[in-house]
């Protein structure tokens, strides 16, 4: 399926409310999916964009935070693009292109919509030059997001027009021994062999990616079987119970049966608490060490851009960026004033939570 994007223009959005900071396409590893939230929407075309640009603005976000929006006829709107840092999930919003479909609570994606999505991930992988990860947003934060529906879609590989087996994107190549291959069932051995390509590696890393082992891949999965694949696998096969040949770190047929299959859900160790105390000495106009980590976290909770960052000078610009982090978080903003640049010891901890913190 062809990609045609919907521009900022053509859509009629307003100008930033300041630039988002440029991320080059090298630095995208993820494809996030969100969707609108509990509320099913009713509506479609350009008011779906401009509804969540609204939204956002009214945030104090310099616009439309995902960097792409799509309606449920499968039009693609433009948000932040290709190339500007999204502001869709604390943490990952310069390594994760973030595109939300347009649907709430129960509400069924469409097939259009689906085919759409997945045009756009196969598109973003070319341009990358990698496979990147498939996540749901609540693969980054917790979060029902892209709920239930979406969510299901998104571990099952996100197929379009029936194909519920996971794809290799064009720009990754089949390699020896792809043709013939059904792209769902056991390839057999001879596919897993170090330095050599076959599309069933890249859906090999991508289920690793589901199950939880990400961690091994500074890059997305792709084509050519490497001690990147070995370990992830073998990590796998290892959390079964395997031992000796059989945790050896190539696939066999119960290791990709198993892998294919839907991840069973296991509570997450709760992490040790990141958040930290805001020195009193850190205010505006002042230099501290914390200030850096201030501008950093405003950035990262998508209230950036702050020119000249990163320094220990709470100058004006990391002031303007406090600011919008008000303008969102009324309730901490000092009364009595419409513009307040202090973060406060009360918002210094909130901050630190939008930008993934616990």
């Amino acid at each position: 399926m062809s990609v045609n994007i919907i521009s900022r223009s053509a859509w009629g959005a307003k100008p930033w409310n300041g630039t988002p900071s440029y991320v080059a396409l090298s630095q995208r590893t993820e494809f996030f999916i969100h969707y609108d939230g509990g509320t099913p929407i009713t509506y479609t075309g350009v008011q779906v964009p401009r509804a969540i640009e609204r939204a956002h603005i009214n945030k104090g976000w310099a616009g439309v935070g995902y960097n792409f929006v799509i309606d449920q006829d499968g039009a693609i709107y433009e948000g932040r693009g290709w190339t500007k840092q999204g502001a869709h999930c604390p943490g990952y919003n310069i390594s994760g292109l973030g595109v939300q479909i347009a649907i709430g609570g129960s509400q069924e994606p469409s097939d259009k919509a689906l085919a759409a999505a997945r045009a756009l991930y196969d598109e973003a992988c070319r341009r990358a030059g990698r496979t990147l990860a498939k996540k749901g947003h609540k693969d980054g934060i917790a979060t029902a997001c892209p709920g239930a529906k979406l969510y299901a879609w998104v571990l099952d590989g996100m197929p379009a027009d029936g194909d519920d087996a996971p794809t290799t994107p064009p720009s990754s190549g089949g390699g020896p021994g792809s043709p013939g291959w059904d792209g769902k069932s056991f390839p057999g051995a001879s596919a897993f062999k170090l330095g050599q390509s076959h599309a069933a590696v890249t859906a090999l890393g991508q289920r690793l990616v589901v199950h939880g082992y990400g961690r091994f891949y500074k890059e997305g999965p792709g084509p050519r079987f490497t001690e990147v694949d070995k370990n992830a696998t073998q990590a796998f096969q290892k959390a079964q119970g395997w031992t000796g040949a059989d945790a050896d770190g190539y696939p066999g047929a119960e290791t990709w049966r198993r892998l294919m299959a839907t991840p069973a859900k296991v509570p997450p160790t709760p992490p040790k608490s990141q958040i930290v105390l805001l020195n009193s000495a850190v205010k505006p106009g002042a230099r501290h060490a914390q200030v850096k980590e201030l501008q950093q976290l405003l950035v990262k909770a998508g209230y950036g851009p702050i020119p000249g960052a990163y320094t220990t000078l709470y100058g004006t610009e990391t002031q303007k960026a406090v600011a919008r982090f008000h303008r969102k978080n009324l309730h901490l903003k000092a009364a009595g004033v419409s513009y307040d640049p202090a973060i406060g010891k009360k918002g210094f901890v909130e901050l630190q939570k939008e930008a993934g913190r616990k």
